[in-house]
């Protein structure tokens, strides 16, 4: 696309958006007449990403195979040894965080 073409055109639609649009009053009526917006409830956001979080933590703890350390599967994932129950135990907490983590990440932004 070439820069130049595209000046004039973006001008003149600027201008155009700059105008003001006669509408006897109709915008205020329209705004009048919609409902009221609903109160905010500030809890229910960070309530949502802790209980997701537990729930995630508690389904990867309970999947986890039986006889599991997570420290053991963290020791595990230091070492390298990345295909034991207990490394792939601490993987599924580790990712459940991150999720975690970018819910809330997300949520800033």
């Amino acid at each position: 696309m070439n820069k130049p073409f595209h000046d004039p055109i973006d001008r003149l639609l600027r201008e155009d958006a700059k105008r003001s649009v006669p509408d006897d009053g109709f915008t205020l009526r329209v705004e009048l007449a919609l409902p009221a917006p609903q109160a905010r409830r500030p809890w229910l956001r960070p309530a949502l990403v802790l209980g997701s979080a537990s729930v995630g933590s508690a389904a990867a703890w309970l999947l986890a195979p039986a006889g599991t350390s997570l420290v053991q599967g963290f020791l595990d994932l230091a070492r390298l040894q990345s295909q034991t129950p207990s490394a792939f135990a601490a993987l599924g907490m580790a990712l459940a965080m991150a999720v975690t983590a970018a819910v809330l990440a997300a949520d800033e932004g």
